[in-house]
């Protein structure tokens, strides 16, 4: 969570201002920074929003933080570990549909995870769409998670 918001803080300082545009974000972080390619660049605001360093109001991102207090070397540059970092958002909908499994199945959330795992593995997917895809095969109907896991990919 400190990288994370040493990265944010870092972004806001070099552009000088306390508010950005979705897409102001995302160009910073990824041409003029040069920290990720734009849709993990994305996934950097995601996680911001997420986690709740950053929010989103009037078409503005704005941090919840002041990032004058955070002091980060110029050269910072953060790892792509940050992006993998599970929000509570990520938690709540991926345990929701392990626990939908489980509910079906009779299998212990354990074993439920370890097949989530598997189909991922196999497939090469986000663990939300293995999750799906593994709900799907239990038999689960995965209708009422299809709004939360698009919005969670950003999928029209």
């Amino acid at each position: 969570m400190e990288e994370l918001r040493n990265a944010i803080a870092l972004l806001y300082k070099r552009k000088g201002r306390d508010s950005l545009t979705e897409r102001e974000f995302v160009l910073s972080a990824s041409m003029d920074l040069r920290w990720f390619p734009p849709r993990d660049a994305q996934r950097l605001l995601q996680v911001g929003l997420e986690t709740k360093l950053l929010e989103s109001r009037d078409g503005t991102i704005r941090p919840v933080f002041d990032v004058s207090t955070v002091e980060v070397p110029r050269d910072y540059v953060p790892t792509t570990a940050i992006l993998a970092m599970p929000t509570p958002v990520e938690e709540d909908l991926f345990l929701r549909v392990v626990d939908a499994i489980a509910a079906k199945t009779g299998m212990d959330r354990k074993a439920v995870i370890r097949r989530v795992n598997e189909v991922q593995e196999k497939m090469d997917v986000e663990v939300e769409v293995a999750a799906m895809i593994a709900a799907r095969q239990a038999g689960v109907d995965v209708a009422p998670f299809l709004p939360a896991v698009k919005a969670r990919l950003q999928m029209p």
